[in-house]
């Protein structure tokens, strides 16, 4: 047999055996591989390794004195027929927008919060009977200088109105105070994060995560007038009203890895 002949099929056996190998190493990889991947999701949610971490929550505080005073001041007529309670209670809540505009609260920052017009019974034998009708009209005021705050109360009081609460003091605009708030929660956090760490003696990596959650607690006065205590002839006396301080308070939690 010619020796080329013997060169190739030596050649040919030789390329055999090699992919033979490559086969059965491959196939050795793909076993480790499947096995590795059935035990990482060998649990659903559960993986090889599970990172060590550690959550710390801050705490900041704003305090800051209300630039703004809200008040509902409302007023219900009675009378026999729907006409004429409207007609009276429509003239007296008009007295009191025009003292309210008088004071130099604007327009925009007096909005009608509710209107409403029921009957009133009367139970005689058995029986009810409509006797008179009920009109009620509600203002919301959004008052900016917070000095007219008392001034107002007496005001409306005066005019008529029998209906006053809901008063509350806050901040126009207290993004700003957020942020204030929130910037020294994060301070806190580090800082018991560091604390915590050398007591642990344990080294904090990068943060992983990151939550915050914000609320302002605001003073919140009631001020009522009862039906009968003042009436469209009566003077009332200007209330003391105390307006204190605002707080705005936003905690975070950072969560760390640990190394």
């Amino acid at each position: 047999m010619p020796n080329s002949i013997i060169e190739k099929i030596k050649s040919d056996k030789v390329i055999g055996i090699s992919a033979i190998l490559v086969l059965l190493l491959l196939s050795v990889f793909l076993v480790f591989e499947s096995r590795k991947v059935w035990k990482e999701y060998d649990y659903v949610g559960k993986s090889l390794e599970t990172q060590g971490t550690i959550s710390i929550s801050g705490e900041g505080k704003i305090q800051s004195a209300p630039d703004i005073a809200q008040i509902q001041i409302g007023l219900s007529t009675d009378y026999k027929t729907v006409a004429e309670a409207q007609k009276q209670n429509t003239e007296k809540m008009n007295e009191i927008i025009k003292a309210l505009k008088e004071q130099k609260i604007a327009e925009k920052d007096i909005k009608t919060s509710n209107y409403s017009i029921y009957p009133k019974y009367d139970w005689t034998g058995g029986k009810s009977n409509i006797v008179g009708y009920t009109v009620s009209q509600s203002l919301d005021i959004k008052i900016r200088d917070t000095k007219k705050v008392s001034d107002i109360l007496q005001l409306a009081g005066e005019k008529g109105a029998n209906q006053i609460g809901n008063l509350t003091f806050g901040i126009d605009d207290p993004e700003k105070l957020r942020i204030e708030a929130r910037d020294k929660a994060i301070v806190d956090a580090k800082q018991k994060a560091k604390e915590l760490a050398d007591k642990l003696d344990i080294k904090l990596g990068k943060v992983i995560n990151y939550y915050a959650d914000s609320g302002t607690a605001e003073r919140y006065l009631d001020y009522k007038v009862a039906p009968a205590g003042l009436g469209i002839n009566e003077s009332a006396v200007a209330p003391s009203i105390e307006q204190g301080e605002n707080e705005i308070k936003v905690n975070v939690t950072i969560v760390y890895e640990i190394l």
